[in-house]
């Protein structure tokens, strides 16, 4: 019975050590915000924010937060010479797509922190569906 307990105690510390571990390497996957997401609440407090929609242009045509622009993977070429024409270079960007689960924005982000090689570009948490829950934005608003 002892040899069973002292096997568990092993098996215990080893899972503890290698968790402590596996979380605190440099390269471990992150669980729940990243260096691209920014929450409503962070990016109200900046003092300049360009919005960028990464939704479809349909779901764009349905509506968007008042002064945001369409810049999205499907039309990216087209699309990027207005965000470059439009975009101040102090502004915090923040781009935001259809929901927690819609990846588009992250997409876009680091598309655009790769190819301008600016950090102040990010996803914007919940997205969409969070704009609309807090009557910044409404379904079928340009």
């Amino acid at each position: 019975m002892k040899s069973v307990q002292e096997a568990f105690t092993l098996i215990l510390i080893a899972l503890v050590c290698g968790g402590a571990a596996y979380f605190a390497h440099p390269l471990a996957p992150s669980f729940g915000l990243d260096e691209l997401s920014i929450t409503l609440e962070e990016a109200q407090f900046e003092t300049e924010v360009f919005w960028i929609d990464a939704r479809t242009d349909e779901d764009f045509d349905r509506g968007h937060l008042d002064g945001a622009i369409l810049l999205n993977e499907e039309h990216w070429e087209d699309l990027l010479l207005d965000f470059l024409d439009r975009w101040p270079p102090s502004a915090t960007v923040v781009v935001y797509c259809s929901s927690q689960a819609c990846m588009r924005s992250h997409e876009v982000a680091e598309r655009l922190r790769e190819e301008l090689g600016v950090e102040e570009i990010f996803a914007l948490e919940g997205g969409w569906e969070t704009l609309l829950e807090m009557g910044l934005a409404k379904e079928g608003e340009k």
